[in-house]
This record gives structure tokens, C-alpha cells and sequence, in this order.
């Protein structure tokens, strides 16, 4: 699981706030699949968050003091492709759910999904 790998190779802090990068890409899906459009307020907030997970990751790669067993890059790659492929994969069955038209179909994808 990546995201097991990730807290094991990321402090727990870092790991929480590096992880909160899921809305962005959620964000960044939403906008390319669904083609929904974000206001001025949701695009600052979204760049503050994009802001805040940078700032975290630079003072994590400017720290010398590793524990054992962390590999912060590691955790790094392992939480941004957690981030991609779950916020991927909420978008992508969204569309689908849209995409069916009558009720009881979309019913049945909750059910099976």
C-alpha cells in the first residue's frame, strides 16, 4: 500500500500536510475530466495549499537529520502517486455516475462500486 510505505519513510506531520495535495489533484482532474470550472477564491485557495505542501517538503529535504529506515524521497513519490491515483479515481467515477442516465443504473453502480 502507498500509503504505508509513505508514513513509513515520511514523519508523520509531513505526511499528514503532503497528503492534503489530494484536493489539488482532485481539483486538476475535476477541472480536465468534468470540465468544471473553479472561482477566484477556490483557485487562491488551491494555490495556498499547493504553497503550503512546497514549504513543507523543502524544510523535509533541508533537514540532515534522517531516522532510521526514513527515505523522505521515497515517501514523497509514494504520497504524490497516492495523491494522482486517488484523486484520479474519484473523478473517474464521478463521470461515470453522471455519465448513466437512468436512476436505477446509477443506483446499481453505488451498490456494485
Amino acid at each position: 500500500n502507498l500509503l504505508y510505505v509513505a508514513l513509513t519513510n515520511l514523519d508523520a506531520c509531513v505526511y499528514q500536510v503532503t497528503y492534503s495535495a489530494k484536493l489539488l489533484t482532485t481539483a486538476v482532474f475535476s477541472y480536465f475530466i468534468l470540465g468544471r470550472t473553479f472561482s477566484i477564491s477556490q483557485q487562491t485557495g488551491l494555490g495556498l495549499l499547493m504553497v503550503g505542501v512546497a514549504l513543507v517538503q523543502v524544510s523535509q529535504v533541508g533537514e540532515m537529520r534522517k531516522p532510521t529506515g526514513e527515505h523522505p524521497l521515497v515517501g514523497l513519490a509514494a504520497v504524490g502517486t497516492a495523491c494522482v491515483t486517488s484523486g484520479f479515481a474519484s473523478v473517474y467515477f464521478e463521470f461515470w455516475l453522471k455519465k448513466a442516465q437512468d436512476f436505477w443504473v446509477k443506483q446499481g453502480q453505488v451498490f456494485f462500486f
